[in-house]
């Protein structure tokens, strides 16, 4: 097969399943014969779990020897910070579970705009400890290559988990899109299966003023009623003359 055949093949069979005229729905299906819903919901517990012992690992371990409020000193720069990230991530990652759960995909953007912002400093970070490990930071050989497998292992591991809510989060949007178009709700209080060309309703039904009603009309009158009632008119107007106006106003002629 050449590869204009190829080619001619591969565009068709694109051509038909756009003019199918059929959606098809997202694929929602994860690693691990999971789902991406239960994927982001599993990355949401992880992340709140991770969070929160590293916190209490910065707390309570006595291998850092920075002061502050861990030896009951005044507040820290490095407490603020490690406060900080810890509230919003753990913010986030709840906003990330509520959303997952009720189907809300604007709940899932925080959680993916903070962990962008942590992907873009962990690649500083690699890359400053590519340039600089050994001569400005003073690494030696093994803290320059854990320095480097942890960093990134985190940073694989959060953009996998990064791309997973990110195409959940699509495929939420997609549904929502496809259910609008399928079911459109009713907007200006119209019935949708009502047909289009309906005339307006009358002012006392829009108004519901069915009681008040306008006063019923006389019927007219039968045909036989009407002839005797032309017959029973004077006929003095029928034997006068012809009208005679004035030719002239300033003469009294006739």
């Amino acid at each position: 097969m050449s590869a204009g055949e190829l080619a001619a093949l591969i565009q068709g069979l694109f051509y038909s399943r756009n003019s199918g005229g059929m959606e098809v729905s997202p694929d929602n299906s994860c690693c691990f014969c999971l789902t991406l819903r239960s994927g982001t919901l599993a990355i949401g517990v992880g992340y709140c779990i991770l969070y929160i012992s590293m916190f209490t690992w910065y707390l309570t371990s006595s291998s850092i020897d920075t002061g502050g409020v861990r030896e009951g000193f005044a507040v820290t720069s490095l407490d603020m910070s490690v406060f900080s990230i810890f509230s919003v991530q753990i913010l986030v990652n709840i906003l990330l579970l509520v959303g997952t759960m009720r189907r809300m995909p604007c709940h899932t953007l925080p959680w993916l705009c903070a962990n962008a912002v942590s992907l873009m400093i962990a690649m500083v970070c690699i890359v400053v400890t590519i340039l600089f490990g050994t001569t400005k930071l003073s690494l030696n050989y093994s803290e320059y290559v854990t320095s480097l497998t942890v960093l990134g292992m985190f940073t694989a591991i959060n953009l996998f988990c990064w791309i997973v809510v990110f195409t959940f989060r699509k495929n939420m949007v997609m549904e929502s899109q496809m259910v609008r178009t399928d079911d459109p709700s009713p907007v200006s209080g119209h019935h949708p299966s009502a047909p289009p060309n309906v005339p307006p309703p009358s002012y006392y039904e829009v108004e519901c003023y069915k009681e008040c009603k306008p006063p019923p009309e006389d019927a007219p009158p039968e045909y036989e009623e009407a002839v005797s009632m032309l017959s029973s008119q004077p006929k003095e107007d029928k034997h006068k003359g012809p009208v005679l106006r004035k030719k002239s106003l300033t003469n009294n002629a006739v």
